[in-house]
């Protein structure tokens, strides 16, 4: 699962105007080498920033992708987008094993996390076993909730047997009482959880298309 946490944050990649504001929640994580921000409303309302690589919107029906490349912002249909990544994921001949080969088995440990205390548990994906660090606290289980559904937005658009096996593991994590993730071994960590004000266009995506400076 560590693997696929970070191919999904990775594969997908947002501009602010005024508007109203609203207390949302707002949750950074710490990804290998990488900080990311998600930015939770409800699951019509996310948005996922990844510093100047760019950042991804769900409005809605809408999933949009932004991306910073080479002094241009380019702005992708994450729907459209499904051949491409379906292109790019059997080049990598990439494996996401079925929600039958995984599971949670609790160590009877604690670790705090962003000063949260969260339940250690070992993690088996029928390949390798790894420790990650759950709790219950809601504020974090909020927060992983929008990761997820996320996640199953983009991992919809694949339309082909990886992404349907990305939502079924998906699931099968979904249903552990201790749902917020604090902490993945290897690459995957909160570093803070809060409540912020976000303007109702911080979730609204620029139009598609290539963008250069000065346009």
């Amino acid at each position: 699962m560590r693997s696929i946490i970070i191919l999904t944050l990775l594969g997908f990649a947002c501009s602010l105007n005024a508007g109203s504001a609203q207390a949302d929640l707002v949750a950074r994580y710490a990804m290998g080498k990488e900080t990311i921000v998600l930015s939770y409303r409800d699951d019509q309302h996310i948005r996922v920033d990844r510093g100047q690589l760019g950042y991804s919107i769900i409005n809605g029906d809408q999933a949009i992708a932004v991306l910073q490349q080479g002094g241009a912002r380019v702005v992708m249909n994450v729907d459209e987008m499904g051949g491409i990544l379906n292109n790019a994921q059997n080049e990598q001949q990439l494996t996401i094993p079925d929600s039958k080969a995984v599971s949670l088995t609790p160590t009877g440990q604690f670790s705090d996390v962003a000063g949260i205390k969260g339940r250690v548990y070992t993690a088996s994906d029928g390949r390798a076993k790894y420790l990650t660090v759950l709790t219950d606290r809601a504020d974090v289980v909020k927060a992983s909730d929008g990761l997820r559904h996320f996640f199953r937005r983009f991992a919809s658009s694949m339309k082909n047997e990886r992404g349907n096996k990305l939502l079924a593991l998906e699931n099968a994590f979904n249903e552990q009482k201790d749902s917020g993730v604090l902490q993945v071994e290897g690459g995957f960590k909160l570093i803070s959880i809060s409540q912020q004000a976000r303007p109702d266009n911080f979730y609204t995506p620029p139009p598609i298309g290539i963008q250069f400076p000065n346009q």
